[in-house]
């Protein structure tokens, strides 16, 4: 189990920030497709544990608007921009209520229009505010790709706390975090999870960031932030408890779904994005 967790972290990580790096048309496209695959599995898990879900359609429909959110390629300055996910939201609602009065069994519409529901809040529209981030700009020629270093900090830092989290948690684990959720996490890994992420985010600052966080902001950063993705990890393990699942599914060897691999990313890419525009970083 360990060594195929292991290169399949060696595949992803590389390919993730090459894509950063490759430029906002390629990672806005990495990042519909991994929300097509993630909505897809929050709707199987959904269908294996019981509930009624809309399917295809309510995967569409999540995609319809990841797309109004991010629009790659267009500029937030844009005058229908900002208006456009709400539109978007408001216009799959619509047609998901269509297809239900369509349908004949109405007596679990409400479970699969909450079911879509879910995937877009939970799933769809966090994923999005990946590329929101890395579309990030400064007002000046030294902070133009500010989104894209911000990028680069999450994913590092993340990463970084989830190996270590796993890894501490083998070897010292001892006191479990939420036994009712998650029975393998341990109070051990969380916080060498953490420690591994400030180490990470101190190094990528004084390596590289120092122009666009202080040494106490990254600090304070990486311990939000790695909580915020510790929490989001409990979330997606609820979920799956909740389903009576394992894994959201196989598609990735030793971590198990692409909601697996990337759940860390749901609470702290739109804290980060909002974080980052709310003190004037990027815009």
């Amino acid at each position: 189990m360990v060594l195929p967790r292991v290169l399949t972290a060696v595949v992803l990580a590389p390919l993730f920030l090459w894509l950063l790096f490759l430029g906002q048309l390629p990672f806005a496209a990495f990042v519909w497709f991994l929300a097509a695959l993630a909505l897809w599995e929050f709707h199987r898990m959904g269908e294996l544990g019981g509930h009624a879900t809309q399917g295809v359609w309510g995967i569409l429909g999540g995609l319809v608007v990841v797309t109004a959110l991010t629009f790659p390629g267009v500029r937030p300055e844009a005058p229908w921009r900002a208006q456009a996910p709400a539109f978007a939201t408001m216009a799959v609602t619509f047609l998901w209520m269509a297809r239900e009065l369509a349908r004949r069994d109405k007596g679990v519409s409400v479970l699969r229009l909450a079911m879509s529901a879910a995937g877009l809040l939970f799933v769809a529209l966090p994923l999005g505010f990946l590329t929101l981030l890395r579309e990030l700009r400064g007002d000046s020629a030294e902070f133009f790709h500010v989104g894209r270093d911000a990028a680069v900090l999450l994913v590092a830092l993340i990463w970084a706390q989830d190996t270590a989290a796993w890894a501490v948690g083998m070897a010292f684990g001892r006191h479990r975090l939420a036994p009712a959720v998650s029975p393998k996490k341990s109070w051990e890994g969380a916080a060498g999870g953490l420690v591994a992420a400030v180490a990470v985010s101190l190094f990528l600052r004084e390596a590289w960031l120092r122009p666009l966080f202080g040494r106490g902001e990254v600090i304070l950063l990486a311990v939000v932030l790695g909580v915020l993705a510790q929490v989001s990890d409990l979330a997606e393990s609820l979920l799956k408890r909740c389903l009576g699942v394992k894994d959201s599914s196989a598609l990735l060897p030793g971590h198990g779904g692409v909601l697996d691999r990337f759940d860390s990313f749901l609470f702290t890419a739109p804290f980060f994005y909002y974080y980052m525009i709310s003190l004037g970083k990027g815009a």
